[in-house]
């Protein structure tokens, strides 16, 4: 079984999620770092960022800084890193940090005891990604997907086509569990609140 615990997720920060795995990872970072290192009780090997807007990524400097842990992003967010217009509607800075690991669509994340396999989910992002774990059948969906059958937007560097075909794909998933960048996971009947956010994306972006 694998154990999850959203260590963040407050108002507009995004959530955090920690995965308790022989390397520990966590799924995208916030913007607040104080939370989140309180919330980790320990060490850190990897931070997984789902995409590369500020509300995700703000705290990884300080938590880095503070852990040592490395970090992961598809490479088409980690080249326009530099110049992620959300960051404006935060009134913040982009925040400084170094890519180690350049993440493509169909890769394999091993974590020790859980494997996450990489999904590139274009549309809200460019190089938006989620992450499947095959066994629980758990999917880490970022700002693509959220609960009551909501998906991410597209008016901030997005691509309502792409969108509707990364969401088009993740239908095919068997899941059992959805675990969003924002609001609440999913944990029933998560493969109907899938299918919901794809007919309403079809419906809204077509």
């Amino acid at each position: 079984m694998m154990r999850i615990k959203n260590v963040n997720g407050i108002s507009y920060d995004s959530n955090a999620y920690l995965i308790d795995a022989k390397r520990k990872t966590l799924v995208d970072a916030g913007m607040s770092a104080g939370r989140v290192l309180q919330g980790l009780g320990g060490g850190l090997d990897l931070i997984i960022l789902t995409h590369c807007h500020f509300d995700h990524v703000g705290a990884v400097p300080d938590i880095v800084k503070a852990t040592g842990a490395a970090v992961a992003m598809h490479e088409e967010d980690a080249a326009i890193l530099h110049r992620d217009m959300a960051a404006a509607m935060f009134n913040a800075r982009r925040p400084e940090f170094g890519v180690d690991v350049l993440l493509r669509d169909g890769e394999v994340i091993d974590l020790g005891d859980i494997k996450l396999r990489v999904i590139h989910t274009p549309g809200h992002t460019p190089g938006s990604i989620c992450l499947y774990e095959p066994e629980t059948k758990v999917l880490f969906t970022g700002d693509t997907v959220f609960e009551g059958g909501s998906f991410g937007r597209t008016d901030i560097g997005g691509d309502p086509e792409a969108m509707l075909r990364s969401l088009e794909a993740l239908t095919k998933l068997d899941v059992s569990a959805l675990y969003p960048g924002h609001g609440g996971a999913v944990t029933r009947r998560a493969k109907e609140s899938l299918l919901a956010s794809y007919e309403n994306a079809k419906y809204m972006l077509l």
